[in-house]
């Protein structure tokens, strides 16, 4: 019998185009970086424009025909010159990394309305309106595969510094997915989520650079630490490639046990 084909050929992304929103740091940014170093062209966008330039140098240098787009994703017009970006780039749109996304500081005992809209505003509304714009291509082309960033946030109480509005703003990511999935299923366009632990990024630098915020997160984490910069490549890679090429709906959880407590 002839050996099969490398299997970890179907983690590969080349030739595709990728966008990846909330790319200016964090998540995204590293996002960014393992879909280039897949063999994608990233198309990549945030509010940030200097950072956003610096990364798309940095991709530039090492190999990436990427793109930089200034983009605020609750801004529709936005979030419409991000998805024709790539269509000019390489006319071609294959992946969505909806990793654009807010967490207020937690100030307050209780959220103020104005606070809590707001980061519904962005980490749901404006990842449906990236989700929206980018099926309007995919559908029409054959399909593709978005992959959405939500959080351990939205599948369990945080038990800490998160925030109601964050919490409330990931479990509608969860079952956004699930709802989108279903409806485009059927015309070959995949949506999964990504759920994150606790990752060092921005977003959680105050709580990682702290004895008392490292000790929560250890004492929590059945694995007993925080995860590694590297250790959601391979998660994203499977979700955004034809590795997952039958999932769809699909929540894949990346948290060293958390949730499994």
């Amino acid at each position: 019998m002839p050996a099969p084909p490398d299997p970890t050929q179907r983690f590969r992304l080349d030739g595709r185009t990728v966008v990846v929103t909330g790319a200016s740091s964090g998540l995204g940014s590293r996002f960014a970086r393992v879909v280039a170093a897949a063999g994608a062209t990233p198309v990549i966008g945030a509010r940030r424009r200097g950072r956003l330039e610096a990364l798309a140098g940095e991709l530039r240098s090492a190999g990436a025909d990427a793109v930089a787009v200034e983009c605020d994703v609750t801004a529709d017009a936005d979030v419409e010159r991000l998805i024709e970006a790539a269509l000019a780039a390489t006319g071609r749109l294959d992946v969505l990394v909806n990793a654009a996304g807010i967490a207020p500081p937690e100030d307050e005992e209780i959220e103020s309305p104005d606070l809590f809209r707001r980061v519904l505003a962005v980490n749901t509304a404006g990842l449906y309106s990236c989700a929206r714009a980018a099926a309007g291509v995919m559908l029409e082309r054959g399909g593709g595969s978005i992959v959405n960033v939500a959080s351990i946030s939205g599948l369990v109480a945080g038990d800490g510094p998160d925030t109601p509005s964050y919490a409330a703003s990931k479990g509608a990511v969860v079952n956004l997915t699930r709802e989108l999935a279903v409806r485009w299923a059927p015309r070959n366009l995949r949506v999964n989520a990504l759920a994150p632990g606790w990752f060092p990024s921005e977003m959680t630098a105050e709580t990682l650079s702290s004895a008392a915020g490292r000790r929560f997160v250890e004492e929590r984490t059945p694995i007993g630490r925080a995860g590694g910069e590297d250790e959601l490549d391979g998660a994203l890679l499977f979700l955004a490639s034809d590795a997952s090429s039958y999932v769809t709906g699909h929540t894949l959880v990346v948290d060293g046990g958390w949730t499994a407590r």
